[in-house]
């Protein structure tokens, strides 16, 4: 339902990205959300509105999931950027997996629950001030919300007079 928003308010016509999902969620130890899988085969890697990214398998690197994953699990501590949480690790719930981020330097998780993984809670960081929102909605319905909702603060984006729009990389 958000994809094929999105697909519409962005004006992209999906292009079928191929997505190695085995392998993503093997090596992260769970599955990720099935809205999260079609975002990412119907626009692959880019940038919406020349503000926002969602991580992908991208085989550039720069936005590649499970390369941000690895990065920010190895810089994790208790005590630091991400507390009170932590990064995600295989076979543990309360972690928070990175999705996407935005050029204001917030970034974007979901909290990995007991709950099935299209109910897990989108986790949103403005990385300046160090202060973390939460929301009960899936990340495309997220995505959909900054892009085009001037009065989702703190994390809107939607100031373009053209609307939101997707370039790829």
């Amino acid at each position: 339902m958000w994809v094929d928003s999105l697909l519409r308010v962005t004006g992209w016509d999906g292009q079928g990205a191929v997505q190695p999902w085995s392998e993503i969620e093997a090596e992260l130890g769970t599955e990720l959300p099935g809205d999260y899988k079609q975002l990412c085969q119907a626009f692959g890697v880019g940038e919406f509105s020349r503000e926002v990214s969602v991580l992908c398998a991208d085989e550039t690197r720069v936005l590649d999931l499970l390369r941000w994953w690895r990065v920010l699990l190895k810089s994790d501590s208790s005590d630091g950027s991400f507390a009170p949480y932590r990064i995600h690790l295989p076979g543990t719930t309360g972690g928070l997996i990175p999705w996407g981020g935005a050029r204001s330097d917030d970034w974007f998780f979901w909290q990995v629950t007991d709950g099935t993984v299209d109910g897990w809670p989108v986790l949103a960081m403005q990385v300046d001030v160090q202060e973390w929102s939460r929301y009960e909605m899936t990340a495309t319905e997220f995505l959909h919300r900054i892009l085009t909702d001037r009065t989702f603060r703190p994390h809107s984006v939607a100031r373009s007079a053209f609307g939101p729009f997707f370039e790829p990389v």
